[in-house]
This record gives structure tokens, C-alpha cells and sequence, in this order.
């Protein structure tokens, strides 16, 4: 659970990545966008997960850029946010641009929650890699939102 977060930790934090509840209660501001803005007074980089919406992307001096989420019949949602963040981190540390490892994190967690229990449901990289090559990693390119 979201909780208020100590100056010194966000001094140390170079990206937070709340869900969307966890940002509005960090912030007290229920709009993503407007969240995620507040919360780069602390921190220079801000990604907020929408669910089936995707996540929004902000950082400091950049318009903010919502990712869509693949589209999918979820069965179960317990673990979507860890595989999310876990993903991201690899893409992030592999060193692709933030909009494109937002793509590939989404459809991590897109395909985690096709499936049942925590456990079992986070995909292993061939399968990201194989969804993520499948819609050339950017299957909503057209539905992408940028700016203010």
C-alpha cells in the first residue's frame, strides 16, 4: 500500500513506478497525469500504470507519453504490476528508450494475466520477445497519447 515516501528515499530514486491509486494517494491528485507531474518535484523520472490502460511515462523537461496495454481477456490480475516493473527494469537496463520498454513491459504484463496465480503467471523472455516482435513492439502506435 501506498504510503508517504521519506525526502531522503526520493532524493535517492531515480524512477518511481506507482499504479495509478498509489500516485493519487502519494499525491492526493486522482488524475494520472496530474500525479505523475506532481511527483516529479521528488523524482526525475515518473511511470504510472494505468491497468488495461497501460502507463503513463514523465519525466522532467519531456511531455508526458501514455503506452496503451495489448488488449486481452484477463483470468488474473495478482502479479501484473511486479511482472510490469520487473520487465521494465530489464528493458530499461538494456537500454531501450522508455516508450518502447513501456511497449515491452505491457505486454509482459498482458500476458501474465492470461493467466491464473502469481506464480505461475509471469512470462518468460522468449515469450515477450516473440508477443513483442509479433506487434513490432508498438501495435497501438496510432492510439499513443503525447503532449501537454
Amino acid at each position: 500500500p501506498a504510503q508517504p515516501l521519506p525526502p531522503e528515499l526520493l532524493a535517492a530514486t531515480d524512477l518511481l513506478v506507482p499504479n495509478e491509486h498509489e500516485a493519487a494517494a502519494l499525491t492526493g491528485l486522482t488524475d494520472p497525469r496530474e500525479a505523475a507531474l506532481a511527483l516529479l518535484r521528488d523524482v526525475p523520472e515518473v511511470v504510472v500504470t494505468l491497468g488495461a490502460a497501460g502507463s503513463l511515462y514523465a519525466a522532467r523537461g519531456a511531455d508526458p507519453v501514455v503506452v496503451p496495454a495489448p488488449r486481452v481477456r484477463a483470468v488474473d490480475t495478482t502479479g501484473a504490476g511486479d511482472t510490469f516493473v520487473g520487465a521494465l527494469a530489464v528493458a530499461l537496463g538494456e537500454g531501450r528508450p522508455a516508450p518502447e520498454a513501456l511497449a515491452w513491459a505491457g505486454i509482459a504484463a498482458a500476458l501474465s494475466v492470461q493467466r491464473e496465480g502469481a506464480s505461475t503467471s509471469m512470462p518468460f523472455r522468449t515469450e515477450i520477445e516473440a508477443a513483442f516482435g509479433a506487434t513490432g513492439g508498438d501495435e497501438d502506435r496510432d492510439e499513443r497519447e503525447t503532449g501537454p
